[in-house]
């Protein structure tokens, strides 16, 4: 049985429920590993990993860049890797959003890179950016998780590890 890793880094919460979505769709499961909490992981237990992140004007958290410039050597080295963002862009920006963050080789290595979708939540957000996002965007939560494309990814992993 492969075992597998999931690394994430979220701040509103969906990120997390995009990656126990993905782990519940996985053949063998996956760990979770959520780097908000600073403990470390020993990536050398696994034969597959993915990362995963949200995006905020353009970037993902400094937890989760700074775990991929430390162990980029290591990732490149797995069986499988894969790699997905969560955030609302959609088509060409998307495609630039996952080019900024992840590098050509990982993006090369993976089986599957994608964009599993976001949200807003209003009741999480502070009010200066409440604020902003209302006049921008809408006056409720917006809800737009893709679980097709994070069932997509999870056929290919499946399929990588078989």
């Amino acid at each position: 049985m492969a075992k597998t890793l999931i690394v994430f880094s979220s701040k509103r919460g969906t990120t997390k429920r995009s990656a126990q979505l993905l782990r519940d769709q996985l053949t063998d499961g996956a760990d979770l590993h959520p780097l908000n909490e600073g403990t470390s992981v020993d990536l050398s237990r696994y034969d597959a990993v993915v990362i995963g992140g949200s995006v905020y004007v353009g970037k993902t958290n400094k937890k989760l860049r700074q775990f991929v410039g430390e162990h980029e050597a290591e990732l490149l080295k797995k069986r499988v890797l894969a790699l997905f963002l969560c955030g609302m862009e959609e088509g060409e920006g998307m495609i630039k959003q996952l080019e900024q963050n992840y590098s050509q080789r990982l993006r090369d290595k993976a089986v599957a890179v994608s964009c599993f979708g976001g949200e807003f939540l209003f009741s999480q957000m502070g009010p200066f950016t409440r604020t902003l996002m209302r006049l921008a965007v809408s006056r409720e939560d917006v809800h737009q998780i893709d679980e097709a494309a994070i069932k997509e990814m999870a056929g290919k992993i499946n399929s990588a590890l078989a």
